[in-house]
């Protein structure tokens, strides 16, 4: 069963805010952090360049927007399972692995005959 959005964000913030206490500490609590408004994390992060936190702050985006859970990729929904091991994951797994693969000089020569 697919978790809620409301469920998902707080699985995101959860992870953001782990994140964030082994990098920089932090001096609030995780469940002051997870009540937090988008506005708010935006300052938070403002100053902290890390590229995971950005992957999560852009899931918070999707989550607000009805895309979070949905591949970029072939636009189905990403499992709950894969969401649950990383949710800032924005493809499913086979898109994830041809978006990753090589591209030979054959496979070129082969899409322009």
């Amino acid at each position: 069963m697919r978790r809620s959005n409301k469920a998902m964000r707080r699985v995101v913030l959860s992870r953001m805010f782990d994140l964030l206490e082994r990098t920089y500490g932090t001096d609030f609590g995780r469940e002051q952090f997870v009540a937090l408004s988008v506005h708010e994390i935006d300052g938070i992060l403002s100053f902290k360049f890390d590229q995971h936190l950005d992957d999560l702050r852009g899931a918070l985006d999707r989550i607000e927007d009805g895309t979070f859970g949905f591949c970029l990729g072939c636009k189905r929904e990403i499992g709950q399972e894969t969401l649950d091991g990383d949710p800032a994951r924005r493809m499913c797994t086979f898109c994830e692995e041809e978006f990753n693969r090589p591209v030979l000089h054959t496979d070129l020569h082969e899409l322009h005959q």
